[in-house]
């Protein structure tokens, strides 16, 4: 399997395979980078395999077709296995398909998940399995549903079809309707071990590493991005003209490097906090501020605006 360092987790998985308990909806939660993705393509291709192995025997025509899937989806190969339909006149990205007919991977469209994905999701869902015992729908950044598509996925997990294991894919439970919440069995990933982190990132870096939480892929947006470093340090100074010049900056920047932003800017805050450098209050004040600039991002909000208002609550 892919799924490096988590043995917690893969073992948990493995022991609910092996006894058959496996609920109908899942949820992966963790940080960003820490092996969610692997472990929901690795654990669909136990679900599917035909030998019932936990992990996929790898030989069935269900586990290649399975293995090939998931190396189409980690690589970013999404041309040849991206599902269309035609919806109001228009062609509309819907989820991904590789050769196996019982598996999907529902990734967001742009700047979310939408609802007309999980009607799609839904009439696959209800279809009988074509190769294998099951079918696996995963929904990859699941704290991206929208308020709309959130109470369409709703209904298809309180009347879930019996042959369909549905693995969400989230980077927190916040963000998530709480009936979705209860109605799925959640299981926590934690950030990577030091020594794998490094292995996996290949090189040793201390800083990035307490930056990114333990996350690969904020670490690798970290060292491809260093000048995000310097603006955090430059807001953090609390000097207007900095911050005012900080604000600016960002504004031109896109979405991607503004999450970078706040995903560092929070885990300083968290030091500062550990450090007793602020009361808990004011820390929790501008978390939740943070968490609403995030969520604010893609909805052409002026982020600097946002960004000059949480200053204010840092000072």
């Amino acid at each position: 399997m892919r799924l490096r360092n988590q043995t917690g987790v893969k073992d948990f998985l493995e022991r609910l395979h092996r006894e058959g308990k496996i609920p109908g909806s899942l949820l992966f939660y963790g940080p960003p980078g820490v092996g969610k993705t692997s472990a929901a393509l690795d654990f669909a291709k136990g679900i599917l395999c035909l030998e019932g192995a936990p992990w996929g025997c790898g030989e069935c025509a269900s586990c290649r077709h399975v293995e090939k899937f998931a190396g189409d989806v980690t690589s970013g190969r999404w041309e040849e296995i991206s599902v269309y339909e035609e919806i109001g006149g228009k062609n509309v990205f819907v989820y991904l398909m590789g050769e196996h007919p019982d598996l999907i991977y529902v990734p967001p469209s742009g700047t979310g998940i939408k609802i007309d994905q999980i009607r799609a999701l839904k009439e696959f869902s209800y279809v009988r399995p074509a190769l294998s015992r099951s079918k696996v729908v995963l929904i990859d950044d699941a704290h991206k549903l929208t308020k709309e598509s959130g109470n369409a996925l709703l209904k298809v997990l309180e009347e879930p079809p019996v042959d369909t294991v549905f693995i969400l894919i989230s980077e927190g439970k916040e963000s998530l309707l709480r009936t979705i919440l209860s109605r799925t069995f959640q299981i926590e990933f934690p950030p990577l071990e030091e020594s794998i982190f490094y292995e996996l990132l290949g090189r040793e870096d201390r800083e990035i590493y307490e930056l990114s939480g333990g996350s690969l892929t904020l670490a690798r947006d970290l060292l491809e991005k260093k000048e995000v470093l310097g603006l955090v340090d430059s807001f953090l100074s609390l000097k207007p003209d900095k911050v005012y010049e900080v604000a600016l900056k960002l504004d031109k920047m896109d979405d991607r490097e503004r999450e970078l932003f706040l995903n560092v800017l929070e885990e300083r805050v968290k030091v500062t906090y550990l450090k007793k450098g602020i009361n808990y209050d004011r820390f929790e004040m501008i978390v939740r501020r943070i968490s609403e600039l995030r969520n604010g991002l893609g909805r052409g909000l002026r982020f600097s605006l946002g960004l000059l208002t949480l200053y204010s609550l840092w000072r």
